[in-house]
Parts: structure tokens; C-alpha cells; sequence
């Protein structure tokens, strides 16, 4: 017998215990059974997976998250927690936090400098705008001093 026809014969017993009348449809279907629900089960999953390509991924996950929730998982990882790197881990720990601390030292003195830098922009701005404008006053008096000087003639027959 294959596995489907020993299922169905046993739901149908157990559909018999219970005292659920097995009725047939037209369409050869059980009515409202155990079975039907079952099959209706089935092709509901059927076609909420048909043509999703990450079902696979989504599998892949469930399995981890699967294995992550074992409480044999820690007995199962203990080689790898018992490796020389991990072991390693707490002697290194002090090492990381010296390079923290001078990762901060580094970086007060980046923004210190960037300060520097950012203040003597603005002086830097400062000065040409005021170099600027004394230029343009220059060349203003320049400018007047010339006509002054050399009055524009009228149509050139002056």
C-alpha cells in the first residue's frame, strides 16, 4: 500500500471513531471530512507558493532559526567555541580598547585641527573681502582722479 492510501484509510477510521459521516460530492470529493480539509490544506499551500524563487531562501532560514532555538545548539557549537581565536578573545580585549582610546585621541585632535583650519578660512575670507573692497575704492578714485584729468570730450571736437 503507498503512504497516501494508508493515511486516508487511517483518517477515515479515525473520522469513524469520532462518528463524522463520510459523504461523497459529485465531483467524487469526500464531503466534510478530514481528508477534503486536508487535500483543501494542501492546495492552499500549493498555490501560495507557486512562483516565489525565495521559498528556498526562506526554507534556509527557517532551518537556522531552527537550529538557533535548539537547546542542543550551544552543545552542538561548542568546538567552535572551544577554538583558539575565541580563546584568544579576552587577552585581545584589552588591545581593542586601547585602540578605541586612541581612535578618540586621533579624533579629538582631527576636530581640533579642523576647527584651525575652519577659523583661519574665515579670516582668510575675511581679509580678501576687505582687500577686495579697498581695491574697488582704489580703482573708484582712480577712476575719478582720470576724469579729472582728461575730461571726456563731447563728440570728439572738443
Amino acid at each position: 500500500m503507498d503512504p497516501i492510501t494508508v493515511l486516508q484509510s487511517r483518517i477515515e477510521q479515525l473520522e469513524a471513531k469520532l462518528g463524522l459521516a463520510v459523504s461523497s460530492t459529485p465531483d467524487g470529493q469526500q464531503g466534510d471530512s478530514a481528508t477534503s480539509h486536508l487535500l483543501n490544506a494542501a492546495q492552499t499551500m500549493n498555490s501560495a507558493t507557486v512562483g516565489h524563487e525565495k521559498l528556498t531562501e526562506a526554507v534556509n532560514m527557517a532551518n537556522e532559526l531552527n537550529n538557533y532555538t535548539d537547546p542542543n545548539f550551544v552543545e552542538m557549537a561548542v568546538p567552535v567555541l572551544e577554538s583558539e581565536p575565541i580563546q584568544h578573545v579576552p587577552e585581545m580585549q584589552a588591545t581593542v580598547d586601547n585602540m578605541h582610546q586612541a581612535a578618540a585621541e586621533v579624533k579629538a585632535e582631527a576636530d581640533a585641527v579642523s576647527l584651525g583650519i575652519q577659523e583661519i578660512a574665515e579670516t582668510c575670507g575675511a581679509a580678501a573681502a576687505a582687500a577686495s573692497g579697498q581695491l574697488a575704492g582704489a580703482a573708484r578714485r582712480a577712476e575719478q582722479a582720470e576724469q579729472k584729468l582728461f575730461p571726456q570730450r563731447r563728440n570728439g571736437l572738443d
